[in-house]
């Protein structure tokens, strides 16, 4: 999608890599979620989120627990938010880019995350992981 084409502008965290660039990231998850998908917030808008993960194993299902992860310690609150992914960007063979949606307005995550962006003066790298939500049956 092009920057004409976004409905909300987007306040930039950590620039994406280039083509041939390799930039590398860890993730550290809590023992607690050990089996959730960890990545890092690239952008933040009005509506929704970018957000950068390993491509294997793809991202496939489509609502998610997004929880930032602010320290490495397991006593560092945990802000949270219920997203749901609209598209996912191969950039690599090793990286992919997914675009989410906020399901709730004003959740811990995103007010969290506005704070962080009124106050940015150099590039912030803000860990997360993505916890796959079981939608309810029919």
């Amino acid at each position: 999608m092009s920057i004409d084409q976004r409905r909300s502008p987007r306040v930039e965290f950590f620039l994406v890599p280039e083509a041939h660039e390799q930039l590398p990231v860890w993730v550290i998850k809590p023992q607690s979620l050990a089996d959730a998908r960890g990545g890092v917030v690239v952008n933040l808008s009005e509506d929704g989120l970018q957000i950068l993960t390993a491509a294997e194993p793809a991202l496939d299902a489509q609502h998610y627990e997004l929880r930032l992860l602010l320290g490495e310690d397991e006593g560092v609150p945990l802000f949270s938010a219920s997203v749901r992914r609209v598209w996912t960007r191969q950039l690599s063979k090793i990286v992919q880019l997914c675009g989410f949606e906020f399901e709730t307005a004003h959740s811990q995550a995103e007010e969290f995350l506005r704070t962080q962006t009124a106050q940015i003066t150099a590039r912030k790298w803000v860990r997360c992981v993505l916890v796959e939500r079981m939608t309810a049956l029919a």
